[in-house]
């Protein structure tokens, strides 16, 4: 079991209750989990079957693009609210993202394959995140976590390879906490606002997750069939995992 399981979760309490959004603990956590995570060594070369090593490095050089952002328009967006504790949450955030980023890069580079200066999905979901304020940035950045924490996962659990295990693990039990840091900040934002327009952006956003997991699923067929994932399943479970966060978000009910 990896140390981070062991970091006290802000506000979850495994019931799906309401919680109000905490800037302080959160920052307790991102603190204690940069203290806690395990250092993992990539090791300069890993193999795996060509059927597979091919196919994922495409996969991985995507997502180590979407991880790579430095978060200029998320600490802009995020300083208007005038929280500074907020601000160093946030902070945090980019750096973990950022760290998963070098992970990446070290598996690719010990697969054998080379770093990518940009991919046609990571500029939409740039142009997407950056069109009016923070919360469309957090609505279309938390599509990204989930896709990426329901491919990531898959990884970790299909390719036997210890090292790459570790990696994708630990990414994981990250991206499980981004969500729920980001979903119960929404969910405070968005506490107070009419039914009628937070189901107007429930369904908004619901046709850009859709549309995004289709695309995902198109792009990344190969590597899906070479993991023996089924494009449905991938959907199915990531489609779980968004609409779970997403009522939650718009507190539309309990869940």
């Amino acid at each position: 079991m990896s140390n981070q399981q062991l970091v006290h979760l802000p506000s979850s309490d495994g019931e799906g209750a309401k919680k109000s959004f905490n800037s302080s603990d959160w920052r307790d956590y991102f603190e204690e989990n940069r203290k806690s995570r395990p250092a993992i060594r990539v090791p300069n070369e890993i193999v795996l079957d060509e059927t597979l090593r091919q196919p994922l490095l495409k996969s991985l050089q995507t997502f180590q693009i979407g991880e790579s952002g430095d978060g200029r328009h998320l600490r802009k967006y995020a300083k208007k609210l005038g929280d500074p504790v907020y601000m160093q949450c946030m902070d945090m955030f980019i750096k973990e993202e950022q760290n998963h980023s070098q992970m990446l890069a070290a598996v690719i580079l010990a697969l054998n394959g080379t770093l990518i200066n940009w991919h046609w999905s990571d500029l939409v979901f740039i142009g997407l995140r950056r069109l009016f304020h923070l919360k469309t940035e957090l609505f279309i950045l938390m599509i990204a976590e989930v896709i990426g924490k329901v491919f990531y996962q898959y990884v970790s659990e299909r390719v036997d390879n210890e090292p790459m295990q570790e990696v994708f693990s630990l990414i994981v039990l990250d991206e499980i906490l981004h969500i729920e840091f980001h979903t119960e900040f929404l969910a405070e934002q968005l506490r107070n606002y009419p039914w009628m327009a937070k189901f107007a952006a429930h369904y908004i956003w619901c046709v850009i997750f859709y549309t995004a997991c289709f695309a995902f699923v198109l792009d990344h067929k190969t590597t899906l069939a070479a993991l023996k994932i089924s494009s449905g399943e991938f959907i199915e479970t990531s489609s779980r995992i968004f609409h779970r966060a997403a009522i939650r978000s718009l507190s539309l009910t309990l869940v």
